[in-house]
């Protein structure tokens, strides 16, 4: 993998607070905004351990922020620097782990967590996805309240095809929004789903320009962080069933850890680091 340069488009121009720029998450308030930023550039914002930790604290101090009326943060950004929106798990890291047998606890006690409090930020929350989102980067997309897409950018499961089912709750956000059957049909068959076909199926809510993605997500923001934040929050509780999402998320642990261990995966993770196509064998 190539070094990506950041882009300074998805960077607020104007904090009152920030990380430093180094970061792997960055993470500065702009008015009520919470602007949650990826910045593992070189790897494609793949999620290693130290990314997954670094969002749940992330996350976690965000939820806190918006917990009391008149509090700092009334809306939330998550969005990433570089190509790639997040390219899903660190596949570098999977071969390790399945090479020593290691890591079968990292969807319990990262992924799940880090899903789960995304989710459960009681304030709306938008994905500003400016490249493509494969795996748990799909999912972290998906357990945002709105999804604002770049023509530029794309979702993609990438389970199936290194051998493991879904994480990060899609088996169920994947479903609450274009249906069981699509969305089976979606994570089995494996395919890119380019922008303009996500926006046909409701993936997401505005598909822009790349151009015009930070100041279309920025407006939405604003607007939230300038409206009836109590109301929101009830709302958001009433209609977004986060229960599902963890249950989904719990379930999608036990079958990763059925799948870790097999051949397929295995071979799966060593065909694409050898960029050579996987011969599977069913076990």
């Amino acid at each position: 993998m190539t070094q990506d340069t950041p882009n300074s488009a998805n960077s607020p121009s104007t904090a009152a607070a920030s990380t430093p720029t180094g970061d792997i998450v960055q993470v500065s308030t702009v008015g009520a905004v919470r602007y949650i930023t990826l910045n593992r550039t070189g790897a494609y914002n793949s999620l290693n351990q130290e990314l997954r930790l670094a969002l749940i604290e992330a996350f976690r101090n965000a939820q806190k922020d918006s917990e009391e009326l008149g509090s700092a943060v009334r809306a939330v950004v998550l969005r990433a620097n570089g190509k790639a929106f997040c390219s899903g798990q660190d596949l570098k890291e999977q071969l390790r782990d399945t090479q020593n047998r290691t890591g079968m606890e990292k969807v319990v006690e990262e992924y799940n967590p880090m899903t789960e409090l995304l989710a459960g930020i009681s304030v709306p929350t938008i994905a500003a996805i400016q490249g493509p989102a494969a795996g748990a980067g799909w999912g972290l997309a998906m357990a945002c309240d709105f999804r604002v897409m770049s023509t530029a950018a794309s979702f993609k499961g990438a389970f199936t095809g290194v051998g493991l089912a879904a994480d990060s709750g899609l088996s169920q956000t994947l479903v609450d929004c274009v249906g069981r059957a699509k969305a089976l049909q979606l994570l089995l068959l494996d395919r890119k789903v380019p922008a303009e076909e996500a926006a046909e199926l409701g993936l997401v809510e505005q598909l822009v320009e790349p151009a015009d993605l930070e100041a279309t997500v920025e407006k939405l923001a604003n607007n939230f962080a300038a409206g009836p934040t109590a109301a929101y929050k009830e709302m958001k509780a009433l209609v977004k069933n986060t229960a599902a999402i963890s249950d989904a998320a719990a379930a999608e642990a036990e079958a990763q850890l059925r799948l870790f261990n097999t051949a397929d995966h295995s071979e799966a993770v060593a065909a694409f680091l050898g960029k050579r196509p996987p011969q599977f064998k069913g076990e």
